[in-house]
Parts: structure tokens; C-alpha cells; sequence
């Protein structure tokens, strides 16, 4: 549900519909951070995309943390009106190197959504791209980010492979209900959000059937 909720905040902020604050300026929220030593910290937290660094602010002082540092952190987005969590992680940056990356957990459940800011050459599609402390304007935009998807085993699997290595699954499983859905709500499969959604239905079919005690059947997937 928060998922969901989330989604659809994005998309009615991408047709205008939403709050606002002062563009440009850090955007601070109530939230905690835990260190990789097991130190918790609470504060106001900011979290800069293109620094990629947490900053916490208690009074008049301000510390900011790296992903070496911190194993995770989270807070309430008054302005999304949800709760936000990171999380630190090893990933293999190139094929050969992996280094420790906040990614932010986008959609959770059996396949979980984590986000990053790509980092490119070209220019990111935002209102304000040197702020980044303000991820407001960012976050309506959601082709500014790559999204990694973790199946129960550990799988990572790129979001701009869907198609190849996601739907089919999808399919297999809950071919029927996912047509459905993808009928109802009229998606285009090749969206970023059509996608998103379809992996949040997903997640929500299986948390209802392992809430139900039902057996794991294999569905018989929907044509195409």
C-alpha cells in the first residue's frame, strides 16, 4: 500500500497537482539513521541525490555520512506524505568493482524496488538540478532514476530489462489477475510506472495468498 500510495503521488505531481515549498532549499524531515557500528541517530535528515550523502541535523549542527558509514536510514516525506527508507549496499558499480551505494527502497515485498539517481553525462530532466538537497521536483520525474529489482534469492535485476526478465514471471505466476489489471488501468507495459505498478500488484497478490494459507500453485499465464 505505501507503494501504491507513493506511486500515485508522483504521478499526480507530475500533472501538477501537489504541494510545494521553496525551490532550491534543503528539504529537511524528522527521521533516523543507524551506523554500521550500531549507533542510532535521530534528527532531521536531508538526503543529497548527486552528493549521494545523508546529512543530520540536530540544532545548529549538521554532520553528513556517507554509505560506508551507515547501514540505513529513514524518514517521514511530509511533502509525499510517506515514509521514506535507504539502505547502504554493495553493488558492482562496473564489472570488476563494487562499492557501497544508497538505493532507496521504492516498492517492497517479494520483489523489491530500489531506486538511484542515474548518473550521467547528459542532463537529468529536473526543475532544479543543482539542488538535489530538495528532491521534490526530482522525484516527479521517474526516468531520472535506475531501479534494481531483488527477488527472495538475492537476485538483482535491472528494471530496463522487464520485459525479458521480470514479466515472464509475473505472468507465469499470476498470469490471469496481472491481464486484469493491466486491462483496468489501461498501462502501457513499456512505462517506468506501468511497470512499477505491475510489480506492486504483484507483491500484493502474493502477500494475499500467503495471508490466505493458500499453496503456492503455479498459475496458468495469460496470453499475451
Amino acid at each position: 500500500m505505501k507503494a501504491y500510495v507513493l506511486l500515485i503521488v508522483l504521478w499526480l505531481s507530475a500533472v501538477g497537482v501537489g504541494t510545494s515549498h521553496a525551490k532550491g532549499a534543503p528539504n529537511w524531515n524528522l527521521g533516523q539513521l543507524l551506523l554500521t557500528n550500531g549507533t542510532q541517530i535521530e534528527g532531521e535528515l536531508n538526503y543529497n541525490w548527486k552528493a549521494e550523502i545523508v546529512q543530520v541535523r540536530q540544532g545548529n549542527t549538521i554532520k553528513a555520512y556517507s554509505a560506508t558509514q551507515v547501514d540505513h536510514f529513514v524518514f517521514f516525506d511530509a511533502n509525499q506524505n510517506t515514509l521514506r527508507r535507504f539502505v547502504a549496499v554493495e553493488y558492482p558499480v562496473r564489472q570488476s568493482l563494487m562499492r557501497k551505494l544508497f538505493l532507496e527502497e521504492f516498492v517492497p515485498g517479494t520483489l523489491t524496488v530500489y531506486r538511484r539517481l542515474r548518473h550521467t553525462r547528459e542532463p537529468i530532466k529536473v526543475i532544479s538540478p543543482i539542488a538535489y538537497g530538495d528532491d521534490e521536483e526530482l522525484v516527479k520525474d521517474l526516468d531520472s532514476f535506475t531501479y534494481f529489482v531483488y527477488d527472495e534469492n538475492g537476485i538483482i535485476t535491472n528494471l530496463d530489462n522487464f520485459t525479458r526478465d521480470i514479466w515472464p514471471r509475473l505472468k507465469e505466476e499470476y498470469g490471469e489477475e496481472l491481464k486484469h489489471f493491466v486491462d483496468g488501468q489501461s498501462l502501457d507495459l513499456g512505462t517506468t510506472l506501468s511497470q512499477l505498478l505491475l510489480i506492486n500488484q504483484y507483491n500484493a497478490l502474493k502477500k494475499q495468498q500467503e495471508e490466505s494459507g493458500e499453496p503456492v500453485n503455479q498459475k496458468v499465464p495469460a496470453g499475451e
